[in-house]
């Protein structure tokens, strides 16, 4: 069987990235330069005033939505909806505080637009959101019978002192990896074509991304200054991590344990892929230096989560590399 990839899956990523490019150009008005600079692109920051600033991101959960479809198991995808989006707001410092929702079906069913629901605003008490409003949708002609699509807006609040650019990252920090849930949701396309067949691993796809805000939050109210940057481990897998600054690279000493479902998926498509695709064990990676980096580990550890020190800063811009590994990951 020849190696899968996610192009092959029918998701482009280089060339989305390039669309991406060519719609901020597009989009480029007078009046963007008094946004200010965060780290990643993960949220926009609007100040409104000289200290603080609104920041405010959307975001969806992609395909993961056909494998609830397939499963009829729709109370988890919202938690996923919120998710995407609050840790999203994190990484530039921002303290998630407003949630919205778009809920778009071709025939409203009050079964699944009771548990999407549902999951929502149990994403939205994981992550101290308000569920403040949204848009449903009926759309017959559109969607085809049972199918549906979620999109999620949020928006949280940032002070100067707090605000995460990145341009603070500097070879020799430490980059601290906090361990993921699954697959998350991210990914999924090439999931699903790679274990077509094996439906007793689909369950595996619907556990929910983690939601980091709590400890995230516990950090910066304690030491704002100790995120040096911030990266959620999305579409792109470890290449989220060069959006941080684009002076730096990064070195893996050690690896987070890699979900088994990962590990299923990853007997058919190449190592390379794998770690270019999805998070490998690692939601979040965190960058800071060494006067914090015991900080940094209490407050997602006793948080219930699982973090620990896997590698550093590097001053080769745009390469990662891991030990023990033939595996160079480089930016495109």
């Amino acid at each position: 069987m020849a190696a899968e990839t996610y192009a092959k899956a029918g998701v482009d990523v280089k060339r989305a990235e390039e669309f991406v490019k060519r719609l901020k150009n597009q989009s480029l008005r007078q009046g963007h330069e008094t946004l200010w600079e965060a780290a990643g692109g993960y949220a926009a920051v609007y100040p409104v005033s000289a200290s603080r600033a609104v920041a405010v991101t959307t975001d969806g959960v992609g395909t993961k939505l056909l494998v609830a479809n397939e499963l009829s198991k729709f109370d988890t995808i919202g938690i996923d909806l919120v998710a995407m989006c609050a840790n999203d707001l994190i990484c530039v410092g921002a303290q998630p505080t407003i949630f919205l929702d778009y809920f778009a079906i071709g025939k409203l069913e009050d079964n699944v637009a009771d548990e999407v629901i549902a999951g929502i605003v149990k994403g939205c008490d994981q992550a101290g959101m308000l569920l403040a409003g949204g848009e449903t949708a009926e759309m017959p002609g559109l969607y085809a019978p049972g199918h549906f699509d979620l999109a999620g807006f949020a928006l949280g609040l940032v002070s100067k002192s707090k605000l995460i650019t990145g341009c603070e990252i500097r070879p020799g920090q430490k980059l601290i990896g906090v361990a993921s849930s699954g697959i998350h949701s991210n990914g999924l396309s090439l999931a699903r074509k790679v274990i077509a067949d094996d439906k007793a691993s689909w369950h595996d796809l619907l556990t929910p991304t983690l939601i980091y805000v709590e400890p995230v939050n516990e950090i910066l109210g304690r030491r704002p200054e100790a995120i040096k940057g911030m990266a959620h481990i999305t579409g792109g897998g470890w290449r989220n991590l060069f959006r941080l600054n684009d002076h730096v690279g990064f070195h893996f000493e050690n690896r987070l344990p890699v979900p088994d479902i990962l590990q299923k998926i990853g007997q058919t498509v190449p190592e390379e892929e794998m770690y270019k695709t999805f998070n490998m064990g690692m939601g979040l990676g965190i960058i800071t230096d060494d006067s914090h980096q015991q900080l940094v580990l209490d407050c997602f550890n006793e948080a219930g989560f699982t973090a620990q020190v896997v590698g550093s800063v590097t001053d080769k811009p745009g390469v990662i590399t891991i030990a023990g590994s033939q595996i160079v990951i480089k930016e495109e």
